[in-house]
């Protein structure tokens, strides 16, 4: 586990090897630390490759309600969230990844790796300069 902000404004979450439950709440926790910079910025995350598959875990609800309060800062400075994802884990959740920039309230993709993931954001944080 580790969140990286040196490259700021790219931030990178790296929650891969935590239990899910932790790795959403680090997410969250580390999104909210962003969001209080107040300045644009884009974020790779790394999730466990282990999600829960048909919901119903005991925080999902906890977890719903934070990315509820997140969401208008995100709208308003995040100019995209990049996860990576194995190309099996993007076809099992192709749904929830198609909605995740209504979810999320700002632009997201899926990616396989981290350097695909970094020129995306790199291209989105750029469009904030033009």
């Amino acid at each position: 586990m580790s969140v990286e902000w040196s490259g700021w404004p790219l931030l990178e979450i790296d929650a891969a090897e935590l239990p899910h439950a932790e790795a959403r709440s680090l997410v969250v926790r580390t999104l909210s630390a962003a969001l209080d910079r107040g300045e644009p910025f884009a974020a790779l995350v790394r999730m466990p490759p282990d999600a829960p598959r048909g919901g119903g875990a005991p925080d999902a609800v906890q977890q719903v309600r934070a990315l509820r309060e997140l969401r208008p800062g995100l709208a308003e400075r995040c100019r995209g969230l990049a996860f990576v994802l194995s190309d099996e884990e993007q076809a099992h959740h192709s749904k929830v990844i198609q909605s995740g920039t209504a979810v999320w309230g700002c632009p997201t993709t899926a990616v396989d790796g981290p350097t695909a993931a970094r020129a995306w954001l790199h291209d989105c944080l750029a469009k904030d300069v033009l």
